[in-house]
């Protein structure tokens, strides 16, 4: 795709999420934010065995000589005004947004990929926000844990000197939640990004703990408590992360014959991307071949013929409705687009911050699961691509470099969708027909054939459907 076409599609992606979120989204009533999320303690993590694992100890009563130093430096941030007010608003809501973002921009620097970069192939995007996600979680549950059981009040409600700044709903401040996010998010990004300005994570995570003191909302013992309660969890997160398989390089040689894959115009990239990325370890499925789909149609067969008969009737027949479909799925790896709607969804439906963080971490995890699935089959069977089967097949921007079967969008896009559909029930149906959106794309633009996206359909509900089946025994009401 070039740099001109790629443009206009970014440009025009904030439309098409505000637009999903007016026409799928309508705000629940219910129970506030905050009465939903009291209990998330006793909600199951990922990393951490419970939420208490990681407990702090009791901070200073109230009314101690400790209590009111604390209250005396927060009085002391507040007169000097050393923080200013947009910082204070930036970290004034959701913990995780700002890393969330941060994140996004980082994949969307390094896709598409030069020769020598592996930092953010669509498989390993989806690993850099499964891993992130799941830390924000954890570090967050475990906040909640601590927060109601010490329940301490802000230094806002303790002392008449000081002003919140931002609106907290009632939530104890003890440990910090902003602070927790940020220790485990900037651990997390240093980790999976090292050739970037790491020491910029850090300084990002001590602001978020030294606006929410300035906002009056916590105490820097808050701060503190928060901040190990994040570095513990990255340290579980990351050792996972350097055991998953990910590290390892693919030393093999492609199987050569009939229908066997070959590199594809226009880069012709030798070494398909992540080959072995199919072993990587999961999150909620058993493995990457757990769900392997059935061998693909025999090239010269009538299914298969039939299927390049389709490409190759598109290529003369496209219409400006299907090219534009196959353009906007191609703008980003799949699951960067999903993780976009999310975004819009949180932000819609006023979501508190455990709640979108476990949205998320559900998301982002069924995702990765999914990329496992669908690379153990595409590196198990090796199809060729249609432009190699027929030289008559016109793409609408160069072939991905990895195998055919099945296809990466159909998968992780049903995958997705079926998460979506049980985190927000009335727009079900529009994310469902999300994924089956993403699927066709692959067959308006040519780089699939059909059998491609029913294949990866399939597999994309099983992995979407055993993630759901964890989420509704995690606990969360």
């Amino acid at each position: 795709m070039s740099g001109r076409v790629r443009a206009v599609m970014r440009a025009i992606l904030p439309t098409v999420l505000a637009l999903v979120v007016v026409t799928c989204s309508e705000a629940p009533s219910g129970p506030s934010a905050v009465d939903a999320e009291a209990g998330a303690g006793a909600w199951r993590p990922w990393v951490l065995t419970s939420a208490s694992e990681v407990r702090p100890p009791a901070p200073a009563a109230s009314g101690s000589s400790d209590a009111a130093r604390e209250l005396e430096a927060v009085v002391a941030a507040q007169t000097a005004g050393s923080v200013p007010a947009a910082v204070i608003a930036r970290w004034s809501g959701s913990p995780s947004a700002a890393w969330d973002s941060t994140a996004l921009r980082l994949l969307d620097f390094y896709f598409p990929l030069l020769p020598d970069v592996r930092l953010a192939t669509p498989a390993r995007a989806a690993r850099v926000m499964a891993l992130l996600h799941v830390a924000a979680y954890d570090a967050l549950l475990a906040t909640w844990d601590a927060k109601y059981t010490y329940r301490r009040q802000p230094p806002a409600e303790a002392d008449a000197r000081i002003r919140a700044l931002v609106d907290v709903q009632g939530v104890p401040s003890y440990p910090s939640e902003h602070a927790a996010v940020a220790e485990a998010a900037a651990a997390v990004l240093a980790d999976l990004f090292p050739n970037e300005d790491t020491l910029a994570f850090h300084a990002m995570a001590r602001e978020a703990g030294e606006a929410r003191v300035a906002a009056g909302v916590a105490y820097p013992s808050d701060v503190s408590a928060g901040a190990a309660i994040g570095r513990a969890v990255a340290a579980r997160v990351i050792a996972r992360a350097h055991g998953d398989g990910a590290a390892l390089t693919w030393t093999g040689e492609a199987p050569t014959g009939l229908g066997m894959w070959v590199p594809t115009p226009n880069k012709f990239v030798r070494v398909p991307f992540d080959a072995l990325a199919g072993s990587w370890r999961t999150w909620v499925i058993p493995s990457g071949d757990a769900y392997r789909p059935p061998p693909p149609p025999a090239p010269g067969s009538p299914v298969f013929q039939r299927d390049v008969d389709e490409l190759r009737a598109l290529s003369t027949s496209r219409t400006l409705v299907q090219t534009n479909l196959a353009r906007y799925w191609a703008t980003d790896a799949p699951s960067v687009i999903w993780e976009k709607y999310l975004q819009a969804e949180i932000v819609a439906r006023g979501l508190g911050p455990v709640r979108a963080a476990r949205a998320q971490a559900l998301a982002s995890v069924a995702m990765y699961d999914a990329f496992v699935a669908c690379w153990d089959a595409k590196f198990h069977y090796w199809v060729a691509r249609p432009v190699t089967t027929d030289a008559a097949i016109r793409t609408v921007f160069p072939t991905p470099p990895f195998p055919s079967y099945p296809s990466g969008h159909s998968t992780i896009s049903s995958a997705a969708g079926e998460v979506f559909a049980e985190l927000f029930p009335d727009s079900a149906a529009a994310y469902r027909q999300r994924g089956l959106d993403a699927s066709l794309s692959r067959v308006y633009a040519a780089v699939h054939y059909r059998f491609d996206v029913d294949a990866g359909d399939t597999l994309g509900i099983r992995v979407g459907q055993a993630v759901v089946a964890r989420a509704r025994a995690d606990g969360a009401p």
